[in-house]
């Protein structure tokens, strides 16, 4: 079970809201207020590097999607994906790798 704040998933999707059609690629540390955002590919990894436990927040625009497919992260790698229905209702989906597919985990708000 995966567990972040509330005020955190709100900043999260606010973020997501602000920025429209562009790329959103950030870090998110267990039980930090809000998502750290990254530039590129090399601060991305750099950052994953130091701090494994970092999760991965990316929305589904297609370069933030090709930068999160091109980072080499262990299969336990957790990543939060922000997704948007067909209603238009934005929300976060939390998963891992394994074998090379999603595999879905559950994400409480506290």
């Amino acid at each position: 079970m995966l567990t972040i704040k509330r005020t955190c998933s709100n900043k999260i999707i606010t973020r997501a809201l602000d920025i429209e059609d562009r790329p959103l690629v950030a870090l998110l540390m267990p039980d930090a207020e809000d998502c750290e955002v990254c530039l590129d590919r090399e601060q991305l990894q750099a950052r994953l590097e130091a701090d494994p436990q970092a999760m991965i927040v990316y929305n589904q625009q297609a370069e933030a999607v090709a930068l999160v497919e091109s980072l080499e992260v262990p299969p336990a790698q957790v990543f939060i994906e922000i997704r948007q229905d067909t209603k238009g209702v934005l929300g976060l989906q939390a998963y891992h790798k394994k074998d090379h597919a999603p595999e879905a985990l559950e994400l409480f708000h506290e």
